[in-house]
């Protein structure tokens, strides 16, 4: 049974009785036709109407068309077809039967014939326009063929028309559900609400805010998690319904077919007011009018009702008004589905329900979780029988973007820029099982990369970018299988292929992950780049290397951001970088530095600082140091030889020849008349007139002239309250401007060659050299009691002025300063105590000491190179100059090892260590001061020590009055055989006095 209203509504259907209706009556009503069968789908063009009965047979009803314009129906005709057909579409020429196998059939004016290009594929859904038709397959693919004048086919402005079937590919990525055809424009629906249209836009049918036609599928972003479900096109009008009940109209409302009270055109989805509080099931368009269906069974039209389409008889109606069906037929009869012709309604009363199918297409697959559950805990036959499914599920990868999705709460339709709308967990535990059949993950693997070839590069919307999350997850597996897999290279070629702003939201999307998923991801691609680096791949090549250190840059970024328990460790992004790996980047390292490229650069790890740690940093440094002390010497020898000088062969050092009593004046006074290129030399330091060539009075050098330059009496620097840190004075003469460019060669020159020094500074310091912004945690640093009021006057919970009476007047270095010099005696406010705070810290790190700071900046980078400098982050580099205050004795005793004839158990060691562990605490770093020429620890602690001890050789075996001595280069320890702990005690704690003076 089915009701029927307006244009030749009832004609052309053969009746119970095997009548047909005539119409010829004048009435506009609603007609009651009792067909004896069910139709299971409809569709109505201009010329043509097709329908499908429940045993499939598909029939067709002619239109012709008078000179008044006057159009009539012909009888039904069965289309001769052995294939049992599921639904119809109608351009204004053609029918398209779609068979329940998935085949495409065209009957035009002779038999059907099977569009051949859908060979090997099975049709999911058709809809036909005027000219165009538009086809969704079961792996979510879809096709367009016909005329292209509005863009209508969404293959681009250059494809005029296609007679033959062409892929959307700007779809290909995306899992549609549902494809729709207006006359001119066209639409599909992904599976999560996303809604993206294309073709004629004159009358803003296509929602997007404008009137500009789209040659290729725009989202509808004015949707974005409305949870949209089902969407239909009139003439030059949509409309879209949401999980929710809820109608959306836009494009034409010029015969009030929007339902918005107005015969206005709306350029943006708007919701059907009347509609609101009323549950909308079914919505469908005719070409100039909307007819929805709600939970109760209602039926409402709004829109022209020129032919009586309405079910009102033949007037215009701008809002929705109820259906009535003739109360006679209705007892106990249920309203299976609704159609809207071109003008006329139709609903659908099928005598059998369950040939009713759902009102959005759905493929019935079952889950990949349940295919992987298949495929590994399947026979060892697998692969005859699985072969082709496991290729089919994985090389599409829409249908796998279709999978895991957060059904929960239904949250996967607000899949956002911010929301991935994926069940991230249920995706590793499913993969984690293809770990227990090898041969499934090969395929799979081999299947994804195939896929990966035809992935569009410029997907539209953001749910095609969900794919990339889950491969992100499968690579997980595949690593762990075998870690020399192509698949993360390819994959993170493929995702730096994507336009920026595509890569944008999967940082969005990592940024809100879980701590454990992000951690997962990133160790996945840290495993990645480890062995691509390890296997030394071609980095030039398709597959190189910057691929994937971009997406672990990304990552680290967005890590940069969190704090508290979110933050993942730094040491997560730290490569296995071995000492073989490192010596080759840094030669090319220096290789990049020395040229410029007009094309890409060579990829380079040690750009990427952010992957190696400490040691390999400081492994770096030293290389790179110890390179360009060759590459200087090897200059100095170029230039002897180009002039002639051909002196003896002795190495070109640079030498300080100093003098123990003015120590700070004759370094300066040497340093001050050096060349760039004589500081870039290997260091060697002479006292009172030694001609030794020797290093080992480098460290002994700097830890005494760093003593007396941060000492009490030393005017060169400031000391902070507690006399505990140094600063630049804000006052700055003529000399002492010579002296900080000088401090800054000796600070460089200790770094340069590998010596820690006494360099009390704060972490500002080290951040100003690495070009960073000190904060107010440095300030508090330098200053407690500055650094503790300012935070107060932030956190202050009431009035700042009124109860504070601050001003942007400050006292700094014995100065009063206005920190807004525009104007004086500026009151600190609520409102600007956080401008008030920064320009503190600006002033006392920054304005105040600007000079001094250039000057220890230019001193310091004459002799490092800045770019090497820049491995380093402020705590590193203050490590590395400074040493570390971690002083772990016992790991400093475990490093030690003897010299024949000593032993580990031999008496004088094991003396020796009583003795040492008798020390108090400063005394064993006056130790490590006599033994190593730092009083501080190495920054990564006293392991990296190992003490030699040997014996000392003594000529008239008095070994009691001899001194133990050290060799402070190489911590070699020269201990006498002593007789007694006593005198042994008595004579290693006199050598160790730091006023003893220099010791070798």
């Amino acid at each position: 049974m089915m009701f029927s209203w307006g244009e030749q509504c009832s004609r052309g259907f053969r009746l119970r009785d095997g009548t047909y209706e005539s119409q010829n009556r004048k009435k506009k009503g609603i007609y009651h036709l009792d067909l004896g069968f069910d139709i299971t789908h409809l569709f109505e063009g201009l010329r043509l109407l097709s329908f499908v009965k429940s045993n499939g047979n598909a029939f067709i009803i002619h239109k012709t068309e008078d000179k008044s314009g006057t159009r009539s129906r012909g009888k039904q005709k069965c289309v001769e077809c052995k294939d049992k057909i599921r639904a119809v579409s109608c351009t204004d020429e053609e029918v398209m039967l779609l068979t329940r196998k998935g085949q495409l059939l065209c009957v035009g004016k002779g038999h059907p014939r099977p569009l051949k290009c859908f060979s090997g594929l099975q049709v999911f859904q058709v809809s036909c326009g005027s000219k165009h038709s538009i086809a969704l397959t079961k792996d979510g693919q879809v096709f367009t063929w016909g005329q292209n004048c509005r863009g209508q086919l969404g293959l681009g402005p250059d494809v005029p028309s296609a007679t033959s079937v062409v892929q959307v590919q700007s779809l290909s990525d995306l899992p549609l559900v549902q494809v729709a055809a207006g006359a001119d424009h066209s639409f599909s629906l992904s599976l999560s609400g996303a809604l993206f249209g294309w073709g004629s836009n004159s009358c803003g049918q296509l929602g997007l805010g404008d009137t500009t036609d789209r040659h290729s599928p725009t989202i509808v972003h004015y949707l974005n998690s409305k949870k949209s479900c089902y969407v239909s096109c009139g003439l030059s009008h949509t409309a879209v319904l949401t999980k929710d009940g809820a109608v959306f109209t836009f494009g034409s409302g010029r015969h009030g077919q929007l339902g918005h009270n107005s015969i206005r055109d709306e350029l943006r989805p708007r919701l059907v007011a009347e509609l609101w509080g009323t549950k909308v099931t079914q919505v469908a368009c005719g070409r100039q009018h909307t007819l929805v269906m709600t939970e109760a069974q209602r039926l409402f039209s709004f829109g022209s009702g020129d032919h009586g389409q309405l079910g009102r008889g033949n007037s215009h109606t701008a809002v929705p008004l109820p259906v009535r069906l003739p109360p006679e037929h209705c007892d106990g009869v249920q309203i299976a589905k609704i159609f809207a012709g071109a003008n006329c309604s139709f609903a659908t009363c099928p005598e059998d329900v369950d040939t009713v199918t759902d009102i959005v297409p759905w493929d019935g697959q079952p889950s990949l979780e349940d295919l992987i559950l298949n495929w590994t805990s399947g026979s060892t036959q697998w692969k005859q029988t699985k072969l082709k499914e496991i290729h089919k599920t994985f090389s599409s990868l829409s249908r796998l973007n279709r999978s895991f999705l957060e059904h929960r709460k239904e949250k996967h339709f607000q899949t956002s820029t911010n929301y991935c709308g994926l069940d991230l967990p249920a995706a590793e535990r499913s993969f984690a099982r293809l770990l227990d059949n090898g041969a499934v993950l090969k395929q799979v693997e081999a299947s994804v990369l195939e896929g990966l070839l035809s992935l569009n590069q410029a997907p539209v919307g953001v749910e095609g970018l969900r794919v990339y999350l889950l491969l992100t997850e499968l690579l997980v597996v595949v690593l762990k299988h075998h870690q020399d897999s192509v698949l993360p290279k390819t994959v993170a070629g493929v995702i730096c292929q994507l336009p920026p702003e595509s890569l944008k939201v999967l940082r969005d999307w990592h940024d809100s992950l879980p701590f454990g998923t992000r951690k997962r991801h990133i160790e996945m691609w840290i495993n990645a780049l480890s062995q691509m680096l390890q296997q030394h791949l071609d980095i030039s090549g398709p597959l190189k290397p910057s691929n994937l250190v971009q997406i672990l840059e990304d990552m680290y970024n967005i890590n940069t951001t969190k704090t508290g328990d979110e933050k993942l460790p730094e040491r997560i992004f730290y490569l296995r970088l071995s000492d073989t790996f490192l010596q080759e980047d840094v030669i090319q390292w220096r290789s990049t530095k020395a040229r410029t490229y007009r094309c890409g650069k060579p990829f380079v790890l040690c750009d990427y600082t952010f992957l190696m740690d400490l040691p390999s940093k400081k492994k770096v440094f030293d290389l790179d140091c110890t390179w360009t002390q060759a590459e200087n010497q090897q200059h100095q020898s170029y230039l002897n030889w180009f002039f002639g000088l051909f002196t003896s062969p002795q190495p070109d050092l640079f030498h300080l020849r100093l003098k123990r009593e003015s120590l700070v004046e004759d370094t300066f006074q040497q340093l001050a008349v050096c060349s760039k290129a004589e500081l870039r030399k290997p260091l060697i330091v002479h006292f009172d007139g030694d001609s030794k060539n020797s290093l080992v009075y480098t460290r002994d050098l700097f830890h005494h002239l760093f003593l007396q330059l941060v000492s009490v009496d030393s005017e060169l620097l400031v000391l902070n309250e507690s006399q505990t840190l140094v600063w630049f004075p804000s006052q700055l003469s003529k000399k002492k401007k010579q002296q900080f460019f000088l401090l800054g060669k000796l600070c460089g020159l200790a770094l340069y060659n590998q010596c820690i020094i006494q360099l009390p500074f704060p972490l500002a310091l080290f951040k100003k050299l690495l070009r960073l912004e000190p904060c107010l945690e440095d300030l508090t640093e330098l200053s407690p009691s500055i650094g503790q009021s300012l935070q107060y006057v932030l956190n202050y919970e009431h009035d700042v002025e009124e109860d504070l009476h601050m001003y942007f007047t400050i006292n700094w270095d014995k100065t009063e300063v206005e920190l807004d010099p525009s104007n004086p005696g500026k009151p600190v406010t609520n409102g600007n105590r956080q401008e008030f705070v920064d320009a503190y810290v600006q002033h006392v790190f920054t304005t105040s000491v600007q000079r001094a700071f250039e000057e220890f900046r230019r001193g310091f980078f004459q002799v490092c190179e800045e770019s090497t400098v820049q491995l380093f982050r402020p705590e590193e580099l203050r490590g590395v100059m400074v040493g570390s205050q971690n002083y772990d004795w016992a790991i400093f005793k475990q490093g030690a090892v003897c010299d024949t004839p000593f032993y580990e158990d031999h008496p004088t060691i094991l003396m020796f260590w009583e003795v040492f562990e008798e020390l108090d605490e400063e005394q064993k770093k006056d130790f490590l001061w006599f033994l190593t020429g730092y009083r501080r620890a190495p920054v990564f602690g006293l392991g990296q020590i190992k003490m030699r001890i040997r014996e000392k050789f003594v000529i008239d075996r008095c070994t009691d009055k001899h001194f133990p001595e050290s060799l402070t280069c190489h911590s070699i320890l020269d201990l006498p055989l002593y007789s007694s702990k006593e005198i042994m005690k008595d004579r290693v704690t006199e050598a160790i006095q730091s006023e003893a003076g220099f010791r070798v």
